[in-house]
């Protein structure tokens, strides 16, 4: 009897909401935290791995690989907790376009309250190519967050039976 439940609930199909948003922002988090971090061995961009807590690491402990290693996983943290607020408050809306303007909004909370709490640097002192990299960094990173999440709650047909005809 208990097998017959469990398989029953197992082929509904139904997504618990607050692991999914978990494991889809430890994979923003992993895939977009190392392409930043390459980004930065690249000179496309001029904020460290560890920009997320460059409040509690000296400057000159900024680009050792301890820093990038725990300036990544902060950021797998961040990205998890941007994952869940996402699915929170915003997992019915469709498309990719909510997505975008998930990530262009973390990107101005972030380098536009940044300079004043101290973990990134004013985004006018840097070039064309370093800003425009940031930019578009979170864009892509807010839109994999936002597209994973709306694709997963708003997407019916997935979840149809197979038809016999």
């Amino acid at each position: 009897m208990n097998k017959f439940i469990f398989k029953n609930l197992q082929q509904t199909g139904v997504t618990k909401p607050l692991p999914f948003a978990l494991k889809i922002g430890f994979f923003a988090g992993l895939i977009w935290g190392a392409l930043r971090l390459i980004a930065y061995y690249c000179n496309f961009t001029n904020q460290p791995a560890a920009f997320l807590i460059k409040m509690w690491i000296a400057e000159d402990q900024l680009n050792t690989p301890f820093a990038h290693t725990v300036g990544t996983i902060s950021f797998i943290i961040f990205s998890m907790l941007a994952s869940f607020i996402y699915m929170w408050f915003f997992r019915t809306l469709e498309g990719p376009w909510p997505g975008i303007w998930y990530g262009l909004g973390w990107w101005g909370l972030l380098f536009g309250l940044g300079p004043i709490l101290g973990f990134t640097k004013l985004t006018t002192n840097v070039t064309f190519t370093i800003a425009a990299t940031d930019f578009c960094f979170f864009i892509i990173w807010g839109m994999f967050i936002g597209y994973s999440i709306a694709f997963e709650f708003t997407d019916e047909a997935s979840r149809e039976p197979a038809s016999s005809t």
